[in-house]
Order: structure tokens, then sequence, then C-alpha cells
């Protein structure tokens, strides 16, 4: 077995025992897995229909583990709504800024990671790779490990309207 697919394999226990936890699940695909789907149950903010946010509970996204991983970071793409300084929605590519990589980081701590990006517990308005949800975070003050039911109340007034999406019910 070659080092790469030691580090696949060990990738896949590794997220194995993520999926153990209530906020994280995942499909892949590949012997050992090169492609991922992970699902993360954690309050995060969407534009509704109607432009107004809303605390969307179900995000996906796909994780590519190209033959330069893990000397270079995966090929990461949101597949769910989604508003996040650092974050794109999937019509606008789904892009992912994860900032610094490691070849020392598992895919499980980028999975952590991006659990906490989506939950605001981590954010970089200053550097946003969304610049309406960069700009919207500055001018709330918006900080790292603020609820996104807190957040929502701001664009609305008070009301929080709530998009509680569930396994197999997307938009």
């Amino acid at each position: 077995m070659t080092p790469r697919e030691r580090r696949l394999v060990s990738d896949l226990q590794q997220m194995a025992e993520l999926a153990g936890r209530d906020e994280f699940d995942f499909r892949c695909e590949g012997s050992p897995p090169e492609r991922y789907e992970v699902m993360f149950s954690v309050a995060g903010l969407a534009r509704s229909g109607t432009g107004q946010l809303v605390v969307r509970r179900l995000h996906r996204c796909a994780l590519y583990l190209h033959l330069d991983y893990p000397r270079r970071p995966p090929v990461v793409s949101w597949l769910t709504p989604v508003f996040h300084p650092n974050l794109l929605p999937p019509q606008r590519n789904g892009g992912v800024c994860i900032g610094r990589w490691s070849a020392a980081e598992s895919l499980a701590d980028l999975c952590i990671r991006l659990r906490d990006l989506v939950s605001y517990r981590s954010l970089n308005a200053h550097d946003a790779l969304d610049a309406e949800a960069g700009v919207w975070a500055l001018e709330h003050d918006v900080r790292p490990g603020t609820d996104p039911e807190v957040l929502a109340q701001l664009s609305v007034g008070g009301e929080i309207p709530v998009a509680v999406i569930a396994a197999g019910q997307e938009p």
C-alpha cells in the first residue's frame, strides 16, 4: 500500500469516528475513498427565496482528495444554500475558503473546521470569499461563536425565521 493509500484509509477511519457524533454524517466513493459528501447538522444561515436570512440546520459539502492530497488541500464544494463570508452557495459554484492547510491535518480535522465555519464558530469577514456576507458581518459586528439564530434576528428585527431542513428534504 502506498503512503497516499495509507493516508486515505486512515482518513476513512477517522471520518467513521467523527460520524459517531450527532453533528456529522458522510458518504464516500472509492476504495480507499477519494470522494466524500459530508453532512453537518448544525445551525447556520442561508438566504430564503425572498432573500431573507433564515436559520438552516442541514448543510452538505463535497470533498475530493486529488492525487496531490494530502500535500495540497482537498477540493471542497458547498452543496447547500449558505450565507457566510467564507463560503459560497452552490449557485455561486460552492467555493470554500479553508484558510491554512497542512498535510498533517486529517480530513476529519478539516470537517470540524468546516462545521465551525457554517455554524459561525469561525469566520474571517475581512478576507471574505462572499463579499456581501463579509460586509454584512462587518456591519453587524459578527464575532466568531455568535449563535446563527441571534444573527438571523439581526436581519429581520426580532422574529427568527427557521428553515429546518431534514435529510432528504432539499428545497
